[in-house]
């Protein structure tokens, strides 16, 4: 949808939102048949505005669906969010802030995909990633041997 009607959706809602809201203060110090009359107009501009609303809130998501392509924040592409959340942070090419919050189980799940996918990439592009990896986390045994062969008992085969 174009921003112009974008806009002009916006406008029906509050417009028919303001009128609805309007007739309601009116109706509440009429009487009689005024009263009356005042509650059903209310109620019509309650409806008109509910429609508005809904079309306006589907435009909005159609409008905002794609792919944001965004680079990870150079300054700080991590942070607590409100002690309870971990905040991911990249920067669009326009240079607007892309943030995305997860819980800590999401956060550990995350970072777990990415090591693992940035390891893969790397060995595939033939990278050293393995390598530093391996030097920041020596094996805890200097055995080279390979582990010896189990049946079905767990017993050596």
């Amino acid at each position: 949808m174009r921003p112009e009607n974008l806009f002009a959706v916006a406008v029906e809602f509050a417009e028919a939102n303001g009128k609805a809201e309007r007739a309601r203060a009116l109706a509440a110090s009429a009487t009689g048949d005024e009263r009356t009359v005042l509650t059903n107009t209310a109620a019509r501009y309650e409806a008109v505005a509910m429609r508005r609303r809904e079309f306006l809130r589907a435009s909005l998501r159609e409008a905002m669906r794609g792919t944001v392509i965004a680079e990870p924040d150079t300054e700080q592409p991590a942070a607590l969010w409100r002690r309870r959340h971990v905040e991911v942070r990249a920067r669009t090419g326009d240079g607007s802030r892309v943030r995305v919050r997860c819980t800590p189980t999401q956060a550990v799940a995350l970072g777990t995909a990415l090591i693992g996918l940035a390891a893969l990439t790397d060995q595939l592009g033939g990278g050293v990633l393995g390598d530093t990896i391996a030097t920041t986390f020596p094996p805890t045994s200097h055995s080279t041997a390979e582990p010896e062969a189990s049946g079905e008992n767990g017993k050596p085969a």
